[in-house]
């Protein structure tokens, strides 16, 4: 609708200024300069202490759109949570083993990103803060994890299943 109203008051200044013409009054229509497109910025992906994680962590709303370099090993990938939802234990430093992750965090993205990742996948993944998610658990309470959508997710570790 925005787009029709600008191109009707186009149309309306070209009418007036072709009378305004033909009358002999001077009259310009503004002009209007086309630009190229901006080019989408490189996203650029911070690395991150141990302590920096945590206290995106613990207030990830107050985070949303940073984007940073995680690590973490996946908790849930299945029927459950769908082809574009993973559920994993995250950190912003690499672990040597899966228990030293310590937040319980979702992570959404392309289908295609996680159609090869299972459960017990070591990652490194480029993500960007989406804030926090409230979801319901299996038991019947609720639990608010960070939500990280992933740009880039690589398997480090392979679940040895």
């Amino acid at each position: 609708m925005k787009y029709r109203v600008i191109t009707t008051g186009i149309g309306i200044l070209a009418v007036l200024g072709l009378i305004l013409a033909m009358s002999g009054t001077a009259f310009a229509l503004p002009t209007v300069s086309a630009q190229a497109p901006r080019s989408a910025p490189t996203a650029e992906y911070e690395n991150l202490t141990a302590r920096e994680w945590a206290l995106i962590a613990k207030d990830p709303d107050a985070h949303t759109g940073e984007r940073y370099v995680v690590y973490g090993v996946v908790t849930q990938s299945d029927s459950a949570t769908g082809t574009e939802i993973l559920r994993a234990n995250v950190d912003g430093i690499r672990h040597v083993d899966a228990y030293e992750y310590p937040t319980n965090t979702v992570l959404t993205g392309d289908a295609s990103a996680f159609a090869k990742i299972v459960e017990d996948d070591s990652f490194t993944a480029k993500v960007e803060v989406s804030g926090s998610l409230t979801y319901e658990t299996q038991i019947g309470g609720e639990t608010t994890a960070p939500e990280l959508q992933v740009d880039s997710i690589t398997v480090t570790v392979p679940a040895s299943r």
